[in-house]
């Protein structure tokens, strides 16, 4: 795929907003299960502080006991991050075994008998997350401070290991979600690649118009260029039709003119009747190019090699049959020419005319298919042209015999036909010694 292409195009859009979407929801889902994890450590220690709450005596002179510890081992694990102290008035009366005989380092005074959170920093320079609480016992002359904290990094470690889970799952889900819309978008363009088949086969001929069976948003383009298509071979059958009515309207007077001239036996009758054959070879010459000009232009024009090459063998060999001429074909099966029958006819007519008029005994025509090209060869067993009058064969009118009849035109309306197909006709050397005349054309599937 370009940098032009339209899938690519829609599969790198389609691509991005996924990409932007999952990593949006990534962040989202980090974020929300951090303040949920925070929320249940927070709840934790909570529970601890009750605990701790539940368990506190004082006796009515003022002196605190503990009627029990709280159960859970880490606050017995020295420095395992785990604390719980007790204060009044900034003197330790309880501390956690894990705190030793240090104290929890409190950031700024206590004024509120509500619980808050703060952060502080334990006995082994750890980061710790400390649940506060002021509480004012009946007949207790000074309020007791609970604390309870625990290792933030318990909370990190959480949300590292779900982060993740998240950044797997989300990326086989975006992978997933990739393949979705490269098949989507694939699938989306199929009609594109289905005109793309259908204009090449109307370029090869095998259809003439595109199928109408299309998507509602691709039909419009679909209905407009089967119009151009109907518009330019009613602009052909046109064209070719006023090109018959031209060639009518100026050979028959043409022909008037000549049988005219054959009752005149002097000088200027023989002037006369030498141009106006001249007149009409030229017209049949530019009147066939004219009319070639616009069939080579035809999308939808296609011909069977084998079936015009078959036919016209047949035509030579009863038009030469006092030489008993032998045409022999091969190489003809599978080989279709990519333009008009008419025109195939027409260079084949005219090289197969030239190979009888100078052969001995045999005419070779074969065909093969070259990298979408379309070679014929046809060959006689004649004297050949020498290699420095080949290209002057080729020449508008020019005959190398003026004892064999013509009228020097079929080489090179041969030639001009070829090339308005952007085709080509070489001459060389027969391997009969001969002249081998090679036309080469558009082939079509």
């Amino acid at each position: 795929m370009t940098r032009n292409s339209l899938t690519l195009r829609l599969i790198l859009t389609s691509s991005a907003w996924v990409l932007v979407t999952l990593l949006v929801t990534a962040v989202l889902l980090v974020v929300l299960f951090r303040g949920h994890i925070e929320q249940r450590f927070e709840a934790l220690l909570h529970d601890h502080l009750e605990e701790l709450v539940a368990a506190s005596e004082l006796t009515p002179d003022g002196s605190f006991s503990m009627s029990w510890r709280p159960s859970d081992p880490r606050f017995n694990r020295p420095h395992s991050g785990w604390y719980w102290e007790i204060l009044r008035s900034g003197v330790s009366l309880a501390r956690s075994d894990s705190l030793w005989q240090e104290s929890l380092r409190l950031a700024g005074s206590v004024d509120s008998e509500s619980p808050w959170v703060q952060r502080l920093v334990g006995p082994e320079d750890e980061l710790l997350q400390a649940l506060l609480q002021q509480i004012t016992f009946p007949d207790s002359g000074q309020p007791l401070l609970y604390v309870v904290a625990g290792p933030v990094t318990d909370i990190d470690d959480n949300v590292r290991a779900f982060t993740a889970q998240v950044a797997v799952t989300l990326t086989v889900f975006g992978c997933g979600l990739l393949l979705v819309v490269w098949f989507q978008v694939r699938f989306g363009l199929r009609p594109l690649r289905t005109i793309q088949l259908a204009l090449s086969d109307i370029r090869q001929g095998k259809i003439g118009r595109l199928p109408e069976n299309n998507p509602l948003e691709v039909e419009p383009v679909v209905h407009e260029l089967n119009k151009l298509l109907d518009h330019n071979r009613t602009l052909l059958e046109r064209a070719r039709t006023q090109v018959g009515n031209l060639a009518h309207a100026l050979k028959n007077p043409l022909t008037v003119i000549r049988n005219e001239a054959k009752s005149i036996n002097n000088e200027h009758g023989h002037v006369i009747r030498t141009q106006t054959a001249a007149m009409t070879n030229s017209v049949d010459l530019y009147l066939s190019q004219a009319r070639i000009a616009g069939s080579a232009g035809l999308l939808s024009a296609r011909a069977d090699v084998k079936a015009i090459t078959e036919d016209l063998c047949f035509s030579m060999e009863r038009l030469y049959r006092e030489r008993a001429l032998h045409l022999q074909c091969s190489g003809l099966d599978g080989c279709w020419f990519r333009g008009e029958a008419q025109d195939l006819e027409e260079m084949l007519g005219n090289l197969l005319d030239n190979a009888c008029k100078w052969a001995r005994s045999r005419v070779r025509v074969r065909a093969e298919l070259r990298d979408e090209r379309l070679l014929i060869v046809v060959e006689d067993d004649g004297p050949g042209i020498p290699e420095q009058q080949r290209s002057e064969v080729l020449k508008r009118g020019l005959r190398l015999d003026e004892m064999v009849s013509g009228s020097g035109l079929g080489l090179n309306i041969v030639q001009d036909i070829a090339a308005l197909y952007r085709g080509s006709l070489t001459l060389s050397l027969s391997h009969d010694g001969g002249l081998r005349v090679t036309l080469n054309l558009p082939a079509a599937d």
